[in-house]
């Protein structure tokens, strides 16, 4: 039985697969500490109605940016970070208006939602987030783009301000004269005035220091230069200091009262905050999904299908096209895949990728791999791999595996994905055939779907009898001592050793000795040789029959974009046939009323009867077109709270109030209220 307490997706793990790493990777392609921020909580363990949102969105937010319909995140301020500043201080001018740029930017996501209803996940995400706007409202007439206090933010600042410009006016007016009269005088060492902290000071010869009248403020380091404030400056230099006083007390209390209102609202502010994280990691997944040339799989499976899968940082390291892509598929014809071949093959990168792509597809994120894979629900996770010589603990490398290798017998549970690197291995080759062998069929009894490497023979041969086994080979050109790197399932590998040999120059008598051991030893080799040979026209079938796949895969979506193209030029043409409609119409109606009553005013009472019915008939042909009676039904059925298509102004606006007979609607347009005649709404994508 499993061990609860365990942890099912082991931090060791996870590490070891590049799974922490990878997220920091995407987390590059956030906008905002909101979305780093959601990045680093994502996690393959998390609750699958989590999972479904991150991946849901992810999907949209992929479509979006396909179709050139991404939101901008602007910029803005660490909301929880200012929230945090602000219980212990009031917040400055420029943090105040780095929290009101990112209130903006939360309005601008819940605006690009409101016109965006193709994208629901999206949109139910951001549709409920609070409103903000009165605190929105509050910065925009507190605070400037720069972070100062705007006049309107108080009665009392702008005569302070004023005043202050006028005391400054006389400073520098009084210092001018200062200055002219000074130099006149020979007392100046400088003709420019400097400044000492926030006073101006003149550069006085000290000779001459006791006949310029003024306040010292400093004094140059030969002793031959004093900077004096002169004394008809310093009263006006004093005025200034009042005034300023008492400026930043009033803006102080404006900083204070705005900061309170921020702190007030930290509930709503920080949902907002998750809302702008979640968006914002949609994105940042889509982006990278672009940038890895993957996808999200299907999900949940009843099998792990892998498609031309590559580990995305080996990728990132080597480039994308010069990474051999690994098919693999686990769960349908076999649970266990045994992979052997020689160092140096790419035996731990396959399993690695296995791993690191699963996580990411637990976690909600997409994958670097071609359309078509899937992933099953994994309950765990957990991984063998890599040197396990610890001189910390004094394990020797056997020891290591042991230690890793009981903590995955422990935690394992149906369905979990087992990863073991170079299993047997460390001890001796008979024992640790005996050990390997027993823990695989322990594995397999738990029904746990196990990837494993290894270089024992014996093992080779249990994944050939044994049933929902597998082997597979890493390939291996033994003319030029190479590995390809290419993952044959259903071919075991041998070790290509004596091959090997000889390619180097091993002189034959020893060859044919080794070989006429080998040929004691049991004729393994020969037996993986064979079973090689009908496995090889096996995975020769496999990949005609994903080719093939591929190729109906193709059809179908190439049917399916002309059927969304063939829906599109539907909707257009439906659309300029109600505008032409419309506009016919107005224009007849206004013809009639125009030029009706001059011309019947000159007609005889016949003549008028018969042009009185004309247009009656034309009328009742207008009304009775397809396009008038679908607009009259389209009329009859508004309510209010309905959502109606605006053309004039290329959004969706929400029916406040319809009067019929007057021909007049009343919409809501963002904050405000408008009324339009009823003609001016249409009935194309109204909800």
């Amino acid at each position: 039985m499993p061990n609860p307490s365990l942890d099912p997706f082991p931090t060791e793990a996870l590490e070891v697969l590049g799974f922490p790493e990878t997220l920091s990777w995407i987390a590059e392609f956030a906008a905002t500490p909101a979305g780093r921020r959601a990045l680093a909580a994502v996690h393959p363990e998390m609750e699958p109605s989590k999972r479904e949102g991150v991946r849901k969105r992810g999907l949209e937010a992929s479509r979006a940016l396909r179709g050139d319909a991404s939101p901008s995140f602007g910029r803005g301020g660490d909301i929880p970070a200012l929230l945090e500043h602000a219980t212990h201080r009031s917040l400055d001018g420029d943090e105040l208006a780095s929290l009101l740029d990112a209130l903006r930017r939360v309005e601008n996501l819940n605006a690009w939602a409101a016109s965006h209803p193709e994208f629901p996940a999206l949109n139910a995400l951001l549709a409920g987030a609070p409103s903000l706007s009165d605190l929105l409202s509050l910065l925009e007439v507190t605070i400037d783009e720069r972070g100062e206090v705007r006049d309107s933010a108080d009665t009392a600042i702008p005569p302070l301000r004023k005043d202050l410009i006028k005391a400054e006016g006389h400073r520098k007016k009084a210092l001018q004269e200062a200055l002219e009269q000074w130099g006149r005088q020979g007392f100046l060492q400088e003709t420019r005035p400097v400044f000492r902290g926030d006073r101006p000071a003149l550069a006085v010869k000290s000779t001459h220091q006791g006949r310029a009248r003024g306040i010292l403020h400093d004094r140059s380091k030969s002793g031959d230069t004093v900077y004096l404030e002169p004394d008809s400056v310093v009263e006006w230099s004093n005025q200034m200091a009042s005034i300023e006083s008492r400026l930043r007390q009033v803006i102080q209390r404006v900083l204070s009262e705005c900061t309170r209102s921020f702190v007030r609202r930290r509930r709503d502010l920080e949902d907002s905050d998750y809302r702008l994280g979640q968006t914002d990691l949609a994105f940042a997944t889509a982006k990278w999904a672009v940038e890895v040339n993957g996808q999200w799989p299907e999900m949940p499976s009843q099998s792990l299908r892998l498609l031309e899968a590559r580990h995305p940082l080996l990728g990132r390291q080597l480039g994308f096209q010069e990474v051999t892509p690994l098919n693999i598929e686990l769960g349908t014809d076999f649970d266990l895949l045994v992979i052997t071949g020689p160092n140096t093959g790419g035996k731990t990168v396959a399993l690695k990728t296995v791993g690191l792509l699963c996580a990411l597809a637990c976690a909600g994120l997409p994958i670097s791999t071609a359309e078509g894979s899937a992933v099953p629900f994994l309950p765990g996770i957990d991984a063998d791999i890599g040197d396990h010589q610890s001189l910390e603990s004094s394990l020797s490398t056997f020891s290591g595996h042991l230690r890793k290798i009981l903590r995955i017998l422990e935690g394992v549970q149906k369905g979990s994905l087992v990863l073991l690197d170079e299993l047997g291995t460390g001890t001796d080759p008979e024992e640790g055939s005996a050990l390997g062998q027993a823990i695989l069929e322990t594995l397999l009894e738990s029904h746990a779907l196990v990837m494993a490497n290894t270089h024992l023979g014996s093992l080779k041969l249990f994944s050939v009898q044994s049933n929902r086994a597998e082997n597979a080979s890493m390939e291996f050109d033994p003319e030029n001592l190479a590995p390809s790197f290419r993952l044959l399932v259903g071919v075991p590998g041998a070790s290509h050793a004596l091959d090997v040999a000889q390619t180097m120059g091993m002189p034959s008598p020893i060859l044919e000795r080794a070989q006429s051991l080998g040929r004691r030893g049991g004729g393994m080799e020969d037996l993986i040789a064979d079973a090689a040979g009908v496995r090889r026209h096996a995975e020769e079938i496999r990949e005609r029959a994903r080719d093939t796949e591929a190729e109906v895969r193709e059809t179908l979506r190439s049917a399916e974009e002309q059927e969304n193209a063939a829906r599109f030029r539907a909707k257009l043409r439906e659309n300029e046939a109600e505008m032409a409609f419309r506009e016919l119409r107005s224009r007849l109606e206004a013809l009639l009323q125009s030029r009706g009553g001059a011309l019947t005013g000159q007609m005889t009472k016949e003549a008028r009867t018969q042009f009185d019915d004309f247009q009656l008939e034309l009328r009742k042909v207008l009304d009775e077109s397809d396009l008038a009676l679908r607009w009259d039904a389209f009329v009859r059925g508004l309510k209010k709270g309905m959502t109606v298509w605006v053309p004039e102004y290329r959004s969706r606006m929400q029916v406040l109030k319809l009067d019929s007979k007057r021909g007049r609607i009343k919409l809501r347009h963002g904050q405000l209220e408008i009324e339009l005649p009823i003609h001016e709404i249409s009935w194309l994508d109204s909800s």
